[in-house]
Order: structure tokens, then sequence, then C-alpha cells
């Protein structure tokens, strides 16, 4: 395994300015694919969480159902995968809850990761697969 800040087993959320990702990186819309088609590699990056969060609601619904379909098949991985989800911008977090700061307005993370958010580090959370 490389020197990356994530926890196998989880959704890593990092700051990309922050913290330091895999190599593989892919778009939102590979990782879909791939997680339906059960073809991950043991470390990936997923780029583009942005969009989900800010414009593509079709995306992000295609996202979140593909999670949740695919989480027993993630969580019996040995070893478990190593998944990053990058922002380009700034996490806020009141309690449970955290958002994501992109041009001057918040976006809640919960759509997509659930109430189980945690926060790790600066600039890095962390989520279960049982999203």
């Amino acid at each position: 395994m490389s020197d990356i800040d994530a926890v196998a087993g989880m959704y890593n959320i990092i700051v990309s300015s922050e913290r330091e990702s895999a190599e593989y990186r892919v778009p939102i819309e590979e990782f879909v694919t791939k997680l339906e088609n059960r073809d991950l590699p043991d470390e990936i990056c997923v780029a583009g969480l942005e969009e989900v969060l800010t414009d593509d609601e079709d995306l992000r619904d295609q996202l979140v159902s593909t999670m949740r379909q695919e989480m027993d098949y993630l969580n019996s991985q040995r070893p478990l995968p190593t998944i990053q989800f990058v922002v380009d911008g700034d996490i806020q977090g009141a309690g449970d809850s955290f958002d994501v700061e992109i041009d001057d307005e918040f976006h809640s993370l919960e759509p997509i990761f659930g109430r189980q958010i945690k926060k790790r580090d600066s600039g890095w959370l962390v989520a279960p697969f049982r999203v």
C-alpha cells in the first residue's frame, strides 16, 4: 500500500490541497461503473464530488444507489478496498454534520455518505461503506 491519507474499509473524503491521494484517480461515473461491475482496484481516488453535490442530481442518485447496493460486496473484500473521494472545497463541520464549501455555498455530505461521517483529521473525513 502507498502512503496515502485513507482508511481501508471506509469512504475517505479528503481535501485535495491538504491530503495525499491515491495515484489511480477516476471520475464519479467511472467509479460507479467499476463498483457496479465489481472491478475496483485496492486503492482508488474518485474525483468530481463537487459536481454531484452542486449540479448533477441524477448522477448523485446513481452514485448513492450503487454504493448502497454494493455495500456488502465492499465489506467482504480482502483486503478491504481503500476508497477516497477528493474535493476541491473546504470541509466545514458542526457536530456530526459536515458540509463542503464550494463557490461560497455549503453542500451537505449526508445525502451521499449518510449520518455516520466522522472527522479523522484536518481535511479528512471518513464514513462507513454502510451509507
